[in-house]
């Protein structure tokens, strides 16, 4: 199915070109040969790598560590993925440990313009490790002619494999150019812009070099309007000029052939992808919870932060809980090596009064409990029943008004001390209390009777 069909018709006041790909149209009755086939898998693949040469740049995604041992003969490259400037996938599936002597000395082959070569002394000399994309034709069977003999019968490959090659790379390619704070400096030390024609002519004109300070701050308008109204360039395909290899480190060895010092990151290039984000981050903050929290200015109380791996693996989670915390709350991420312990408080995402609640509730539990097991001790150590009469005959209390006639006996009344043995007085003047109650209480039958 082909969208557009009517575009760049002849009533059309359109100019159109054609790039190389060119998509099989199939139809009923249609001839196919190896050509056929071949141009689908051309067309496919070749839009493959387009993608990864524009959409992600060459380096490495993942892996290919480069590991060595001083004064070691061998060089050891863990498993991984990288693309080269064409867009090919190289893909080490495990680990390789190559010798060196089956890479030194390296081929002589022509070096690029833009090439960094590194000076070495008499005693070492400085290399570069290289891997890049390579395919070869496999799986060979017969061909049979349509009208041939058995004699014509040939063999052919009917597959291709892909694979990888690591070799020896004399120096360091790509040279950047300027880019726009490098310009500003060269605007303060007399290095103008050649043409501005092109541009959208929001500086103006070229002031009076006569004007001091004018000319400068017209180049750095110049400098940043060519710096806002370009578009990123293309990546470059490989050619003989630029080498199609992906630089891993670099090595150093003697005349011996020994290898001296292995640098992973001089020359290395990456792809930058979410992957490759997410781990760079999770080796600054991971395990470091402790230590950043947010805070308010004068205020002790410390918030901290929630598992680092989680809000890095859940972006939302922790962008979320910066919000609420900066701009709701109004506190600032701090970090410290030795934070205040006892204000640490859980980052739970309930608010300061939720929190304060919470803390009450289990301080009211905690003092409720101690209470009850204090009173529950005292009534275990003391008669409870006799302690309540001895207190109803200090107070004089009688049934029909209770009244309290000494309030003096009342304050210094302590129900702690422990009760004393009783005496015959004691018993007596509980025997004539008792009796006055019983008399009275009769006396009062006797009447409602009558």
């Amino acid at each position: 199915m082909s969208a557009n069909t009517e575009k760049c018709a002849d009533k059309d006041k359109t100019v159109c070109d054609y790039n190389e790909f060119r998509r099989l149209r199939y139809f009923h009755g249609m001839l196919l040969d190896d050509k056929d086939f071949q141009a689908e898998q051309q067309y496919h693949s070749g839009k493959r790598r387009l993608l990864n040469r524009m959409l992600h740049g060459s380096g490495v995604v993942c892996g290919l560590d480069l590991k060595g041992k001083q004064d070691g003969r061998w060089i050891e490259i863990s498993a991984g993925l990288a693309l080269d400037c064409s867009g090919n996938e190289i893909y080490v599936p495990k680990k390789q440990r190559i010798d060196l002597a089956s890479l030194l000395p390296p081929k002589d082959r022509p070096k690029s313009a833009d090439c960094i070569e590194v000076e070495d002394d008499d005693d070492t000399k400085t290399y570069y490790i290289g891997i890049r994309y390579e395919e070869k034709p496999t799986n060979p069977v017969s061909v049979y002619l349509p009208s041939g003999s058995c004699e014509e019968k040939t063999c052919e490959n009917s597959r291709y494999k892909e694979g990888f090659c690591i070799e020896v790379v004399d120096c360091c390619p790509e040279k950047y150019s300027p880019g726009l704070f490098a310009n500003f400096c060269g605007c303060e030390d007399g290095d103008q812009p050649d043409d501005a024609d092109h541009l959208c002519g929001e500086c103006g004109d070229k002031p009076d070099p006569a004007q001091e300070g004018a000319v400068e701050e017209w180049c750095k308008c110049i400098r940043l309007e060519e710096f806002c109204e370009s578009s990123p360039e293309c990546a470059e395909c490989c050619s003989c000029e630029k080498p199609c290899h992906v630089v891993l480190g670099q090595i150093q060895v003697d005349k011996d052939c020994r290898l001296q010092t292995v640098c992973i990151n001089e020359c290395r290039r990456y792809v930058l992808t979410g992957r490759l984000v997410q781990q760079i981050l999770l080796k600054l903050f991971a395990g470091a919870e402790d230590f950043f929290f947010a805070q308010k200015d004068n205020d002790p109380e410390q918030i901290f932060v929630p598992d680092f791996g989680e809000l890095i693996n859940n972006p939302i989670k922790g962008l979320c809980w910066v919000l609420q915390n900066k701009l709701l709350e109004g506190r600032g991420l701090h970090y410290s090596c030795e934070p205040d312990k006892q204000q640490q408080q859980p980052s739970t995402g309930f608010s300061e009064q939720q929190v304060a609640q919470f803390v009450q509730a289990q301080v009211k539990a905690q003092v409720q409990t101690q209470v009850q097991a204090q009173l529950r001790e005292q009534l275990q150590a003391q008669p409870v029943f006799l302690r309540q009469k001895e207190i109803l005959e200090k107070l004089n209390l009688t049934a029909d008004a209770p009244t309290v006639k000494d309030t003096k006996e009342v304050k210094n009344l302590d129900i702690t001390q422990p009760l004393e043995a009783p005496t015959d007085k004691t018993e007596k003047e509980t025997d004539k209390a008792t009796d006055k109650t019983s008399d009275k209480t009769t006396d009062k039958t006797d009447k409602k009777n009558k």
